[in-house]
């Protein structure tokens, strides 16, 4: 039997299931939409429908410790 682990949302900082997040992985030096949670690399989680208020709060940019490109944050913004 399998146990799954929760997820930190990175905008409230609470921990939800797998199925309610949308993972984020850097790859390849640049930020990628992570639909499989598969792609190598350290993973930051955001809860579904808050990804504005994640641009506007800057939480990509503390996490990751790097500016976002404009391509990045359309991706962010369709979450």
């Amino acid at each position: 039997m399998k146990v799954e682990n929760p997820r930190t949302d990175i905008l409230s900082r609470k921990r939800f299931s797998r199925e309610d997040l949308v993972r984020f992985v850097v790859f390849g030096g640049v930020l990628t939409k992570d639909d499989d949670h598969k792609l190598p690399g350290r993973g930051v989680y955001l809860k579904k429908g808050s990804g504005s208020l994640a641009l506007e709060r800057q939480c990509f940019n503390r996490i990751l410790h790097r500016p976002l490109t404009l391509n990045e944050e359309e991706e962010i913004r369709k979450v």
